[in-house]
């Protein structure tokens, strides 16, 4: 199995590096500057600049195009902006040979509802978020044969040292349970 590993606003990190390399296959990481390291900055500041150089539909459409070129068994792990560009593109490519999807905190799914899950999709969300209800979100994915909900007991971005939502130990439990579930 390879693994897209899809980053949050803030892109390529050496922390995202490292955590790609946990996983005993081949790994690629997708972000939305290109590859280029972002000057760490304050998360607003971090998602203005998201919003200015790429954007969500872009992202999307960057996705889209790296999906439709996968010709061995993948897993996708997203997180937030990056696992609602995966839940978008794994509806809108189709590629047999992706496998499966994780997608944690993608709150962006929640303008994406109508989507159908064309692999398996597991989104594990925050646990709560500040602009909208998680509950109805949940509801409504997991209406879909397909699809996994759990919440988590961490804050919106949890997996990332940068977020100010970081929570060691949740990295450490999903880091884990990502490497037993997938190696």
């Amino acid at each position: 199995m390879e693994y897209i590993i899809v980053s949050d606003i803030f892109g390529k990190t050496a922390h995202l590096s490292h955590f790609a390399r946990q996983f005993t296959a081949k790994s690629i990481i997708v972000d939305p500057y290109d590859g280029q390291l972002q000057p760490v900055i304050a998360e607003q500041l971090q998602y203005d600049l998201f919003i200015t150089e790429c954007g969500h539909d872009n992202y999307f459409n960057k996705l889209n195009t790296i999906l439709s070129r996968v010709t061995k068994p993948t897993t996708v792990i997203g997180f937030s902006a990056g696992g609602a560009a995966a839940w978008r593109s794994q509806a809108s490519v189709k590629n047999s040979q992706i496998k499966r999807l994780v997608a944690f905190y993608p709150n962006q799914v929640r303008h994406y509802l109508d989507l159908s899950a064309s692999v398996a999709c597991e989104f594990i969300f925050a646990k709560q978020e500040e602009h909208f209800d998680i509950h109805p979100v949940i509801a409504c994915l997991e209406q879909q044969t397909k699809v996994q909900c759990q919440q988590a007991d961490y804050g919106h971005g949890f997996m990332n040292p940068l977020s100010k939502g970081f929570n060691s130990f949740g990295y450490q439990q999903y880091s884990q349970y990502l490497l037993t579930e997938n190696n």
